[in-house]
């Protein structure tokens, strides 16, 4: 049998020399008896204890004579939970795994030790005899190691400190120096050591945190001053709670928990393009400035080449380059909501040779200049703008320490016993890492938490038995929330912010407890609340802090309006900060008392399709009776009337895709013609319009419509099939929606079923009977290249569907080619062919020098090939040019050539700069530098001009700057809406993850800003399809008439509609 290492203590020297040898013969036999010598004559417990070879052997022994199975212990380390911290070592490594509260150690451990000729014993971890006992080839004289009364050298020594803690001991004993450490040749049995030496330090924190927090405790205020004044009743009852493992506790839930809310706080403010050009560049530097940088970068971090200079490269698919090179040339970073900056790219004639190409900046992988620079190797960096990425980061920098489920597996008596653990996991790098107490996250800036409590509700601490000490301390100190409010009693110019902004301009005196003028910039300060609990009346609290500025007492927050309410959750109601499931009745009780019963109708139309009200047939019931008024003044039956509102009512959501039935309302009988609203009417009036208006249209317009009209007289057949599709370009001015109209008339007058629809609600309603291509079609979102319409062949949409025979398409430019894919899938489907289309005639219009189809960050390449011109149909399409611009007034002819130049793409380019496809400007479209673009087109203008003016802008950021200054020119009050903003998800904790404050600062598209200002007089724009039959739809604009508390009044100023007066809750 062969002797194990550290069993050989007590053989003859050198027969233990021997054997260690024969098992060990790559190492030197005279270094191996010289610690053989010197653990045998120095090491003091070499002889007196046993050693772990020497208790196995004892246990095979002990098995053998019992006629039993060894006893054997195995731990193995299984897969499973979250993968972010309990995925397996990918690497060999030592380890350590151990079962804690929230991932602590534990505070002390005992180690069995066997003396020889005595019964075991346990030393404690703290012992000065248990590394040497435990790593003999690293202490062979035995050493004592650290213990409590270890001192300084007195050169290191203070009157405050004089021992040595655990933690500086062993950063002592790791620390690298020019002599040998034997430590650090110790390979896994050095990594055991690091280890085994960081959990000793931790768990002794932990035993101090303990020991002096024992008798620690924290309460509201009015708790424990009630439990004072009644200590005769509560003679056994000890009042507050514990304070367990606090946040100062590096690593503790807590502590990761706060980091995490300051980063997401310091992300929710700094995300301009100022900021992303600080740390990333997409540019090739310039090599007489930075020669090493330019060498890096044209080594690792240009892309390819590839498209058209190399189309075989390995980032190539279907001719097109998977990563998007090259990129645009942009003069500044422009910084987006949800997916990847625009970078700065300048187009200055700087290029390098790759390849025996010429690439410039468009081919720049984006690159940190210091990161490039220190690893000198491919690094890209990129700006994550979308908050879940950036949220999915931070929560994998802050999701804890490391786990293991761990299976416990022990031999005894023939049973075998499995324990499962769920243990901590610390490796030797993390071990290292702490031990040297470096730092596991840094910031920025300074993170300010502000308190939020109740009145007389602030936490107060306190040790056990000293209450009444804490009490009168409590009563004499303000918490950040208290002096607020004195601070704004005090001093005017504090009331101009909310509590949340004043850090920003004060600074709070943590010792008198008061806020002082802050005397340095506030540039690296953020500033964010605790969270609390979302059903809490504190919640309520909170909310209202965040917006209201200058109160002076807790009463000030509840007052709004003037009304003082008796609760923080009213007063968020009344602000609006709330969903109040009486909202919406409070809105059509406003209403119905000066508004008549059609713009009620329409109101409740809209409410029921944006607004979700928890109980819509009780909101019919309620107001119904001031919905059909006019009928009844007009001797209508009370039954009729009601059917007749509400089929108009069901008229209006139709456009949404909902039915009464999706509202639990009355539902109505034969509801065919006025769910689709496209009956036959009055025929004659259809006859008259034809005749009226076919004089008046120019030859191309009458060729279009006689094509229409022949294609419509012939049934689909198999050499007719692909001879019904066409399409109508012109540019705007030419006709097309009064050629559309003509149409319509015509097809009518001779009982022919037509359908309408056009890409945006705006253009819908320049059409008769006119809706979206997503209502009639029922398109999804997004739509894709296997998208289908949700529309059956048997429903009542689909009879109608079937029963049309033209569709008069318009805005085609913008149609997706997988659009138009999914509505021949769905025609030929609840048509039982498979002719294009169905068989049926379709006639496109739209003009391609205007905008295409939006591609979520495409590239222009990405764009066309969207467009229906892409599309397999198009090879069969009829197409129609109108030409003569009958909008254009006399002075305007020059320019109106130039636009339809622009569109065409045969301006002339730039001399300088002939591959960008720059153009000249004329110069009489520019201002003046001092010249304000709002003042040139609205100042002087008469309000009755308002409707006829308009700024446009490609980007939401310039848009709300120009509608602010306009806004700032208006007479008037202001009127501030706040939204009620939240989350839906299925993960309850996941809503903690998105504090409101953070939630307020999103303005998704199609949404407007949270905090919505608006006066009287002020043009506002709709950014729903609320009612296309009324003319309310995505772009309409409105001048506001009147602002109520729960719904606006805006008079129509564009469209059909023009004129109308409408109300948007």
């Amino acid at each position: 049998m062969f002797c194990a290492y550290c069993q050989l203590y007590v053989y003859d020297p050198n027969t233990a020399l021997n054997f260690r040898m024969e098992q060990n013969d790559c190492c030197i036999r005279e270094l191996m008896e010289f610690l053989q010598t010197i653990i045998s004559q120095e090491n003091p417990f070499a002889l007196a204890f046993k050693n772990m070879a020497e208790i196995e052997d004892e246990e095979v022994r002990q098995a053998a004579l019992e006629r039993r199975p060894t006893s054997i212990v195995k731990m193995s380390l299984l897969e499973g939970g979250d993968r972010r911290r309990y995925n397996l070592p990918s690497h060999e490594e030592v380890a350590i795994v151990f079962v804690g509260d929230d991932g602590a150690p534990p505070p002390s451990r005992e180690v069995v030790i066997y003396p020889r000729g005595q019964a075991l014993k346990t030393i404690s971890s703290m012992s000065a005899n248990l590394d040497p006992m435990i790593y003999p080839i690293f202490f062979p004289r035995g050493d004592a190691g650290w213990h409590e009364q270890l001192e300084h050298h007195p050169d290191r020594a203070t009157r405050v400190r004089n021992r040595v803690t655990l933690s500086q001991y062993y950063n002592y004993r790791l620390s690298v120096r020019e002599t040998f450490n034997p430590i650090f040749y110790g390979k896994k049995l050095f990594q055991q050591y690091a280890v085994d030496a960081y959990v000793k330090i931790e768990g002794q924190r932990l035993a101090f945190i303990r020991n002096n927090q024992n008798r620690l405790r924290s309460e509201q205020y009015d708790t424990l001053y009630e439990h004072v004044n009644n200590a005769a009743n509560n003679l056994n009852v000890t009042p507050g709670r514990v304070v367990i493992l606090p946040s100062s506790y590096v690593g503790s839930p807590r502590a990761l928990k706060e980091n995490f809310e300051d980063a997401m706080a310091i992300i929710k403010r700094y995300e301009t393009a100022e900021d992303i050009d600080s740390l990333i560049s997409a540019e090739i530097p310039d090599q007489t400035v930075n020669p090493e940088l330019f060498e890096i970068i044209k080594t690792c971090m240009i892309h390819g080449p590839c498209g058209i200079l190399n189309p075989n490269s390995s980032c190539m698919k279907d001719g097109i380059c998977t990563k998007k090179f090259p990129k645009e040339f942009n003069p500044h970073t422009v910084a987006t909501f949800n997916g990847y900056p625009h970078y700065r790219r300048l187009d200055n004639g700087r290029v390098v040779v790759i390849k025996g190409n010429q690439v410039d900046y468009r081919w720049v992988v984006p690159y940190n200049p210091w990161l490039s620079k220190k690893y000198q190797a491919h690094i890209n960096v990129e700006a994550c703008m979308s908050i879940k990425s950036v949220k999915y980061l931070y929560k994998y920098v802050y999701k804890g320490h490391d786990c293991a489920h761990v299976l416990i597996n022990e031999s005894l008596d023939h049973d075998e016993i499995n324990t499962y653990l769920d243990c901590r996991f610390v490796s030797a790098p993390e071990a290292l890492w702490r031990i040297f107490e470096y730092s596991i996250s840094d910031m920025s800036h300074t993170i300010i938490r502000l308190q939020v409590h109740l009145p007389d509700n602030q936490r107060v601490y306190f040790n056990e038995g000293e209450e009444r000490v804490a009490i009168d301390r409590a009563a004499q100190r303000d918490t950040h929330l208290t002096a607020w409010f004195k601070l704004n009693a005090e001093i005017n110019e504090a009331r101009q912010y909310s509590y949340v902004e004043i850090p920003y301009h004060f600074v709070f005196d943590g010792k008198n407890c008061k806020w002082k003028v802050r005397q340095r910039g506030s540039d690296k300060v953020i500033v964010r609340m605790y969270k609390v609990n979302l059903t809490s009346e504190v919640f309520f609290l909170r909310l209202l802090l965040l917006h209201v500025k200058g109160a002076m007492s807790f009463e000030d927050l509840r007052t709004i309006h003037g009304t003082v309410f008796n609760t923080f959750r009213e007063a968020c109601y009344r602000l609006g900060l709330l969903q109040d499931e009486f909202k919406w009745r409070n809105t059509l009780t406003e209403a119905v008392a000066t508004r008549m019963p059609k713009q009620i109708r329409q109101l409740f139309s809209i409410i029921l399709t944006l607004c979700e009200p928890d109980d819509p047939l009780h909101l019919w019931n309620t107001f119904k009776d001031y919905m059909i008024e006019d009928y009844i003044h007009h001797s209508m039956p009370v039954v009729l009337a009601e059917q007749t509102a509400l089929r108009q009512i069901e008229s209006i959501i139709n456009q949404s895709g909902k039915t009464l039935t999706d509202y639990n309302l009355p539902t109505l009988d034969q509801l065919l013609d006025n769910v689709l609203e496209n009956d036959d009417g009055d025929i004659q009036l259809f006859i008259d319009e034809a005749n009226q208006v076919r004089p008046l249209l120019s030859d191309n317009q009458r060729n279009v419509a006689d094509a229409i009209l022949a294609a419509l007289s012939e049934e689909p057949n198999n050499e007719n099939k692909h001879l019904r599709f066409f399409f109508m370009d012109g540019p705007a001015g030419c006709g097309k929606t009064f050629n559309y109209n003509y149409i319509i008339s015509e097809t009518r007058s001779r009982h022919i079923r037509t359908a309408t629809a056009a890409w945006t609600g705006i253009v819908a309603t320049l059409l008769k009977n006119g809706c979206t291509l997503h209502g009639l079609f029922k398109l999804p979102v997004p739509i894709l290249e296997t998208s289908t319409c949700n529309v059956t062949p048997n429903s009542i949409h689909g009879r109608f569907l079937r029963q049309v025979s033209l569709y008069l398409l318009d805005e085609a430019s913008m149609i997706p080619k997988h659009a138009l894919s999914a509505i021949d899938k769905l025609l030929q489907d609840i048509c039982y062919n498979k002719f294009p289309f169905g068989g049926k005639v379709i006639l496109m219009g739209g003009d391609f020098r205007q905008i295409l189809p939006v591609v979520k960050r495409g590239r222009p390449a990405d764009v066309v090939e969207s467009c229906i011109k892409c599309s397999e149909h198009w090879q069969y399409v009829q197409r129609f040019s109108l030409t003569e611009n009958m909008r254009v007034q006399i002075g305007e002819e020059e320019f109106s050539q130039w636009l339809l130049k622009l569109g065409s793409g045969t301006l002339p380019v730039k001399p300088e700069d002939p591959l960008q496809g720059c153009i000249e400007i004329p110069e009489q479209c520019f201002l003046n530098d001092n010249e304000s673009i709002v003042e040139k087109i609205f100042g002087g203008a008469e309000e009755a001009d308002y409707a006829k003016r308009a700024i446009l802008t490609p980007t939401n950021v310039d848009s709300l700057a120009i509608n602010e200054e306009v806004f700032h020119r208006l007479p008037g009050d202001v009127k501030i809406y706040l939204s009620s903003d939240s989350i839906e998800t299925d993960d309850h904790n996941e809503i903690y993850n998105f504090p409101v404050e953070f939630l307020n600062t999103l303005t998704p598209s199609g949404m407007p800003v949270h905090c919505l200002k608006l006066k009287i007089g002020a043009v506002i724009m709709l950014l729903r399809n609320l009612d296309l039959k009324g003319g309310l739809c995505n772009g309409t604009r409105l001048m506001v008439r009147a602002l109520h508390n729960n719904y606006i009044d805006g008079e129509v100023l564009t469209g059909v509609s023009a004129g109308n007066r409408v109300f948007v809750p």
